[in-house]
Formats: structure tokens, C-alpha cells, sequence
């Protein structure tokens, strides 16, 4: 029997404590596969034999996956999976079982496909696999551009994937000019775009450097990003501390809406409501029009509910208690 390791709880478990960056626009232009995926449907009672799977291309040696995504200067998308994950089997008819999706793999990366059903295998002990699917992007050259944990619908993966496509692009430019202000900027951005917050800041941190008086606009951009850094380590408090500190740093500056909606989030996040609904209605007041605003409308709305929610169970609670009072003697 395989030893399973964590599946659909543990992925959940393990994004729990992550806040999502707002993503960026689709690149390139071009229309999203995933927009035209289609769904899985339901086992009929007596189904009609079904179509062979679409599947893309599965490489199945690592070395070789390597020598042919140097060779077409692609990068490779290594797919770890098991029979007994049901999440596997979600991302087999989903993300890799659509026709546009499969075409865009093909076009853009080397996949291999890494099956742990019966046995560990060397590469997933390599990588310290533990989460069943992990999906891990390598560069080109062999490097670490970027690890998914557990399923995800076509529409995020496509998102993910045309993010990583880019990276090896952004990391040779920042490599041969590392002093340049965009090639740092650029990388620093991509990277947090993908909720890597840790490898973004000495490129972030750079970039900022190369425009001391924000003139090109990159300092208070790089230097908000870096504040919410600590949160990749579970730090929220430092993150709390470093937004109110960049408010006062950058007054005036057209970040600040976003620095006080990711406030209210990280508050929200934590569970301190009242709070989160008092920074979310700064920004009502203080940037009505902005877009950042409409996205607060709807974190008060959430948050009312969640507070009526909290009213009835403890008038409830309180109910419970009183009916188990025992009744005074005599």
C-alpha cells in the first residue's frame, strides 16, 4: 500500500495562511484556453464507452526533459500525481484534460508527469514532495521558477502558467543588467504576482534604489510590496507595522489606497473584524472613487455578515446556558 501523504486538507491547510496579491493582467494578449474548458460531467447510469482521455504530451524521464527543454528554450512543468488523489483526478480531467489547455502546454513548456500511485520515486524525494498534485516549474537551465500546491481550475492555471512562461525572460535580463531599474523592477514584480514575496525583494529592494526620489514611480510601488513581505512568514503583525509606517513614509503617494485595502485584509485575515471594517471604511471616505473602493464594499458586507453571525450564535450559546442552570432549591 503507498503511504499517503497530505492531500486536499493538508493543500487547504497549507493556504490558509497565505493572502493573495492582486493579479495582473493576462500577457501576451491572447485568449485564455481555459475560458473555453469543458466541464467534467457527471457518470450517467449506464454511460456510453468513453473517448480516449486528451492528455498533453507526458515526457517521462527527467534528464531528458531537461536536455529538451534546453535545447527549445522552454521550461519544464513536472506534474506529481497519484491514483488515490482524488485532487489528481481533478486536475487529469481538468487542467491537463482540456483540449485549449493541452495545445498551450505543448506550445510553451516540456511537461513530465511523475505517477507516486505505487511507490515514492526518486524525484519526488528530490523535491521533498508531500502535497498530491504539486505541480513544480523549472527553468530552462534546471532552476526552481515556481511550485503549485494542490488542484486548480483551468482558468487559474492558465493564469499561473503565462506568469511563469515569463519568468525565464525576466531573470536572463535581470542578470545581464543588474543595475538596470526596469529588469529589477520587472522581476521583482513577477515574482510577487506570484505570491513570492521572498524572492522579489532584493529585486524589488534594487529597484527602489535606482529611483531614490520616485520619479519613475517604482519606489513606492517596490517598497509597498516589501512591507507585506513578512507575510509569506506567517508575520502579520510586522506586515501591520510596516504598512502604517509606509503610509506616513509615502503620504500622497497613489499607492496608498492599496496600502490601507491590504490593512483591512491582513486585520481580516487575523479575525479582528471590527478593526478590518474600520480601515475599509477609511477607504470609503477617504478614495470613494477609486477601485480599491469597490472591493472594500464588498469586505464590509462580508464582514457585517460574519458579525450577525457571531451576534447569533452567542445569543444562542447563551440561551443553551441558561436552560441548563440548574433550578435553586427550596
Amino acid at each position: 500500500m503507498p503511504r499517503r501523504r497530505i492531500g486536499l486538507l493538508g493543500f487547504v491547510a497549507a493556504c490558509a495562511l497565505a493572502i493573495s496579491l492582486p493579479n495582473g493582467a493576462l500577457r501576451g494578449g491572447e485568449a485564455s484556453p481555459a475560458e473555453e474548458a469543458e466541464p467534467v460531467e457527471a457518470e450517467a447510469t449506464e454511460p456510453e464507452p468513453e473517448a480516449p482521455q486528451i492528455q498533453p504530451d507526458w515526457r517521462s524521464d527527467f534528464e531528458s526533459a531537461l536536455k529538451e527543454a534546453a535545447a527549445s528554450d522552454r521550461p519544464v512543468l513536472i506534474y506529481f500525481r497519484a491514483d488515490w488523489s482524488q485532487p489528481c483526478d481533478w486536475m487529469d480531467h481538468g487542467s491537463f484534460g482540456s483540449k485549449k489547455m493541452v495545445t498551450y502546454i505543448s506550445r510553451y513548456f516540456i511537461p513530465l508527469r511523475v505517477d507516486d500511485t505505487e511507490e515514492t520515486s526518486s524525484l519526488s524525494r528530490r523535491y521533498e514532495i508531500r502535497i498530491y498534485p504539486t505541480v513544480l516549474f523549472l527553468s530552462p537551465a534546471g532552476e526552481l521558477l515556481h511550485i503549485v500546491l494542490g488542484p486548480r481550475v483551468p482558468r487559474e492555471f492558465y493564469d499561473i502558467m503565462e506568469k511563469v512562461r515569463m519568468l525565464p525572460g525576466l531573470i536572463q535580463a535581470q542578470k545581464a543588467s543588474p543595475d538596470d531599474r526596469e529588469a529589477n523592477f520587472s522581476l521583482g514584480m513577477a515574482f510577487a504576482d506570484l505570491n513570492q514575496l521572498r524572492r522579489a525583494a532584493p529585486f524589488l529592494k534594487r529597484a527602489a534604489e535606482l529611483d531614490p526620489e520616485n520619479k519613475h514611480g517604482r519606489r513606492d510601488k517596490a517598497e509597498l510590496l516589501l512591507a507585506m513581505a513578512p507575510l509569506e512568514d506567517g508575520d502579520s503583525a510586522r506586515v501591520l507595522a510596516n504598512l502604517d509606517a509606509y503610509m506616513t513614509r509615502f503620504e500622497g503617494s497613489a499607492e496608498i489606497p492599496m496600502a490601507i485595502y491590504w490593512k483591512g485584509t491582513v486585520l481580516y485575515r487575523d479575525g479582528r473584524l471590527e478593526e478590518a471594517r474600520k480601515v475599509f471604511e477609511r477607504l470609503q471616505k477617504e478614495f470613494p472613487t477609486h477601485a480599491m473602493t469597490y472591493k472594500a464594499d464588498k469586505a464590509i458586507a462580508a464582514i457585517d455578515a460574519l458579525l450577525r453571525a457571531r451576534e447569533v450564535e452567542k445569543t444562542r450559546t447563551e440561551g443553551d446556558n441558561q436552560e441548563k442552570e440548574p433550578e435553586p432549591k427550596g
